[in-house]
């Protein structure tokens, strides 16, 4: 007997059925399209990448004609679709499951240890005493109570590549511009006890940075930020929520570089100082959201430059060039930027390709003087200083501008080259890559 006879016939799909199961997927698809382009659901910011987003591009006959309206208006609809940040944040939650981490988080474990052998001549600086008892290795975090420390792993090759690329950026430089180098520490190095981080098994942020230093020639002048930042280290210098040093920390750096380059620094009492509170930054994101840290949040403080707050914001390649007054530090941050995870963002707007403010108020001796701050987001704490040192402040994020130091030197006209990263993107491969690109 044929098999085939004794098995139950399928029930017939009746055509109104069939029907709906063409139209349904249409249906959404147009439902969302629609939804896509109701301008009161777009985002014009985002918590989790802590930028702002795409804004809708003015219409022209010449960018319409040339492709470019379109391109751009493309490029706003995918950057602020409506429940995009709901998507980002499922992503990174998926990713955690997997123990995946940003560039920023890949640190905790074992490096290389520091070598030995000849080192900067600046004298070393004790490591804390006490602190940090008692708490817990995750990861690359290590958490106690209401706050948590990013870590760090030395790695040899990467520490002598940066030296190198800093000694070819004084070379390309030659003639041009002063090359200077601060490479900042991460909170642990000043808080956690010298037992503590040989328990964890941390390389002593000093050693490492002292050891970056001595691979440099004598054309980068190099900043000793670890001694200034230590001699404050029981004042509020990093956030607890957040991988970041606060502005004060900056300022102490800051006046680190001024003693370097023969500058007098602005005093810090002298300026107007805006708080920001209620702020939860990377860390409290990455560990899960502790209790104790959501209890406790942290509040950015920031320093008003006296000259001016304005900046000018460039694209990628160094055009499109947009003023946004206030811009330095952005005194409505409370309303303009509400989101817990975005206070940082009161410095520079966050972190853009390229910035220029100029300050016409700056004093007689100081008038025609520029510099540039190459840096990642540690720099923009510290950028809002040097507003009030030079008359021109340009400051390039090597992350994502497409054009060469050598270039952007010579059309601005250069005086000091700054370089400014945290020890992680000093000796991270991502940041060294993109460095590199650079100083090309």
């Amino acid at each position: 007997m044929n098999d085939t006879n004794n098995k139950t016939p399928r029930p017939a799909v009746s055509d109104k059925a069939k029907t709906l199961g063409l139209i349904l997927p249409v249906l959404l698809l147009c439902v969302g399209f629609i939804a896509g382009l109701c301008w009161f659901l777009r985002p014009a910011a985002s918590e989790t990448e802590k930028r702002e987003l795409t804004e809708f591009p003015a219409f022209t006959v010449e960018s319409f004609l040339s492709g470019e309206f379109t391109d751009q208006v493309s490029l706003w609809y995918a950057d602020t679709f409506p429940g995009r940040e709901g998507f980002i944040k499922a992503y990174h939650g998926i990713q955690s499951l997997f123990g995946l981490r940003g560039e920023q988080f890949q640190q905790g474990d074992v490096g290389d240890d520091i070598p030995d052998g000849p080192m900067n001549p600046n004298a070393p600086v004790d490591r804390p005493t006490n602190g940090g008892e008692g708490g817990e290795q995750v990861g690359g975090y290590y958490l106690v109570g209401d706050t948590a420390y990013e870590l760090y792993s030395f790695s040899q090759v990467n520490a002598q590549t940066y030296a190198s690329l800093m000694n070819k950026a004084a070379t390309t430089l030659e003639g041009k511009a002063k090359v200077y180098d601060l490479i900042i520490p991460l909170h642990y190095s000043f808080a956690l006890s010298a037992e503590v981080q040989d328990q964890h098994k941390l390389p002593d942020a000093d050693q490492a940075i002292r050891y970056m230093y001595s691979g440099m020639n004598e054309d980068v002048h190099t900043v000793n930020a670890y001694a200034a930042l230590m001699a404050h280290k029981d004042e509020y210098i990093y956030f607890r929520t957040d991988h970041h040093w606060t502005a004060t920390g900056a300022y102490y750096a800051y006046e680190a570089y001024c003693q370097a380059a023969g500058i007098t620094p602005t005093p810090l009492s002298s300026y107007e100082k805006m708080t920001f509170g209620g702020f939860l930054g990377t860390l409290y994101s990455k560990t899960g959201q502790p209790a104790a840290m959501g209890a406790n949040p942290d509040s950015v403080e920031a320093y008003i430059p006296k000259g001016t707050n304005d900046e000018y914001i460039y694209d990628a390649d160094g055009g499109d060039r947009t003023r946004y007054r206030g811009g330095v530090v952005r005194k409505d941050t409370d309303s303009f930027y509400q989101a817990a995870a975005s206070k940082y963002n009161c410095f520079l707007m966050g972190d853009h390709p390229l910035i220029e403010i100029h300050n016409e108020n700056i004093a007689a001796d100081r008038k025609g003087t520029t510099v540039l701050l190459v840096k990642e987001s540690f720099g923009n704490a510290f950028a809002p200083f040097l507003v009030d040192s030079y008359e021109y402040v340009y400051v390039v994020d090597y992350r994502y501008y497409n054009g060469t130091l050598s270039e952007l030197v010579t059309s601005k006209g250069v005086d000091d080259v700054i370089f400014l990263n945290n020890v992680v993107a000093a000796t991270g491969g991502a940041r060294l890559s993109e460095m590199e690109d650079f100083i090309r």
